[in-house]
């Protein structure tokens, strides 16, 4: 959040929607390229087809009718079943098949879809029922592994076209475009990526047909609709396992509902959320908060909430209260309710590092041992708005237990919602503006093996698991109420703990142009509860700017 910014957040429901890079840094070793060339073996299975490549194993299954799952190892065993993204009883589910064989493929058929695997060269092609390919392989690109990383190529129709992947940049159609999806503190720009959030999942739409592709995999991943090769669509990760989700429509709706059935689908937000919504950095002293409030009131302008960014804080520190310029923040939130006010904090996830000095997230946080930590197996400490700070570790289920709990104190206080900022995580003097890849996080989650991580498995994660803990946290603290939480960073599945906006734009023609295509696509990657800052959030917009912006961003859900 740059200084001498202002954000206007009037917030309202849009639809439930590269820059290529090799995988790049060695995440495995140095291992050979390995490509799947050909099928060796194969074996039918009750709800699909698993195929032997060479060492490699191909797994694919029918979830539903229109939904397939395919798993490759590069050696003969599939790695472990677990995700962050996709919802259990989803992701466990499936169907009988029909196992279906000729002299150059083998495969299955469900009520919906022809899946075959022809023989040599190894493709996978996937057709309706009346024999159109939907989804092809590329000729003569085999899915390959390398250095830990594998990429994945397939066909690209004339008249294909491409929506997806949350908030990035450039135009609505993603067709000829390329894009790495890494959470990044950065303010959008025409060319900036990556930005804040990671959702690996496109929709592709080819005349009367469409379907979506869901990557599920948490590493830093990329996506190129024909930037480098102008007939191929292909998608990668640095590591991690290739398991992805084939998706038929054949309307864009049904493709969208099925991603919202792997991935959940969005809470109602609060009655009071569906209203206008005015935010800025910063609004401080107490005074400054009051006056706002009162304005609004005396001119009549609709305004149903008042965000409070860290100026609130002492010294920036999450979950405090300046007793200086906030002296009496209960009778601010009582007072602000009074005239039909809804307040919402920030609450960035780093805590201060501040031993000793009766700082209670931070010692609470120490003795339950909740904090990432560094290789060596110290607290990873970082700079960032409160000075050094630690950061929780969202990984395990007790860590984001101990973070709902902080909200206890601003509950009592009646502060409606809350605001995950900063999660990407961003990390002022760290590298790239995040924490080292080697930093380690421990997952102790159910339903996942207990483990270790680096934080280049973990990095795009880290706002879904800091989104989640406070939403769980708010749950448990009001039950009867509907949590707001609105977060900057996220990955698949985000839609489930709230809400989110298009981050730190700026005050330009061209940042006006590019809010609806990143709203719409956003939508199509579901999350339908999204807005962005009218007006801009970094310098100050014309009066005409201003007031296109307001017309055009009614028609975005969160206003």
């Amino acid at each position: 959040m740059p200084l001498l910014a202002q954000r206007f957040v009037f917030i309202s429901l849009v639809v439930t929607g590269l820059f290529v890079t090799a995988p790049a840094q060695t995440a495995g070793g140095s291992q050979p390229l390995q490509a799947l060339e050909s099928v060796s073996a194969s074996e039918p299975l009750r709800d699909g087809i698993q195929i032997q490549a060479g060492s490699a194993v191909v797994r694919i299954t029918a979830l539903r009718n229109d939904i397939v799952r395919v798993r490759v190892s590069p050696n003969s065993v599939l790695p472990e079943d677990a995700s962050w993204a996709v919802l259990p009883e989803a992701r466990t589910k499936s169907i009988d098949v029909q196992p279906s064989q000729d002299a150059s493929s083998v495969g299955f058929r469900t009520a919906s879809l022809d899946v075959r695997v022809e023989h040599d060269p190894l493709r996978i092609v996937i057709r309706d029922l009346e024999g159109n390919v939907i989804s092809a392989d590329a000729v003569g690109r085999p899915t390959k592994f390398q250095a830990g990383g594998f990429s994945v190529f397939k066909q690209m129709a004339n008249a294909e076209h491409y929506f997806g992947l949350g908030d990035k940049t450039g135009q609505f159609d993603r067709r000829e475009q390329a894009y790495t999806l890494w959470n990044t503190d950065i303010g959008p720009q025409e060319s900036v990526d990556p930005l804040y959030k990671a959702i690996p999942f496109f929709l592709a739409i080819n005349g009367t047909r469409s379907y979506g592709i869901f990557l599920d995999n948490t590493w830093r991943t990329w996506f190129d609709f024909g930037k480098q090769a102008r007939d191929a669509v292909a998608f990668g990760a640095e590591g991690g396992s290739l398991d992805y989700y084939f998706i038929y429509g054949p309307t864009p709706k049904q493709v969208v509902e099925a991603y919202a059935y792997l991935t959940g689908k969005p809470p109602l937000p609060p009655l009071w959320a569906l209203g206008f919504q005015q935010s800025r950095y910063s609004y401080t002293p107490e005074s400054k908060v009051r006056e706002i409030a009162t304005r609004l009131r005396n001119d009549r302008i609709p305004s149903d909430v008042i965000y409070l960014d860290i100026d609130y804080q002492d010294r920036n520190r999450p979950f405090t209260v300046d007793p200086k310029t906030f002296p009496n923040f209960p009778g601010l939130v009582a007072d602000l309710r009074k005239q039909h006010f809804h307040l919402v904090n920030i609450t960035d996830l780093h805590v201060a590092h501040a031993a000793n000095q009766g700082y209670m997230p931070y010692d609470t946080g120490h003795a339950g041992d909740h904090f990432v930590k560094k290789p060596d197996g110290s607290e990873f400490v970082g700079i960032v708005w409160p000075g050094p700070a630690v950061f929780p570790d969202f990984t395990r289920a007790q860590s984001r237990e101990w973070w709902g709990g902080l909200y206890q104190g601003f509950v009592k206080d009646g502060v409606a919602g809350f605001w995950n900022d900063m999660n990407e995580p961003s990390v002022f003097d760290g590298p790239a503006k995040t924490m080292p890849l080697d930093n380690i996080h421990r997952i102790e989650e159910p339903g996942f093996t207990t483990r270790t991580a680096t934080h280049s498995e973990i990095h795009n994660i880290v706002g879904l698991e800091n989104a989640r803990a406070t939403y769980d946290g708010l749950l448990k603290l009001r039950p009867d109420e509907r949590p707001f939480v609105l977060t900057r960073a996220t990955y698949a599945g985000g839609q489930r703990y709230g809400f989110t906006w298009t981050g730190d734009n700026f005050a330009t023609w061209n940042h006006l142009r590019l809010a609806t295509q990143m709203v719409l696509n956003l939508g199509l990657s579901g999350i339908s509860f999204v807005g962005a800052d009218v007006g801009g959030f970094n310098s100050t917009p014309s009066s005409d700017l201003l007031t296109r912006w307001v017309e055009l961003a009614a028609f975005s859900p969160f206003y």
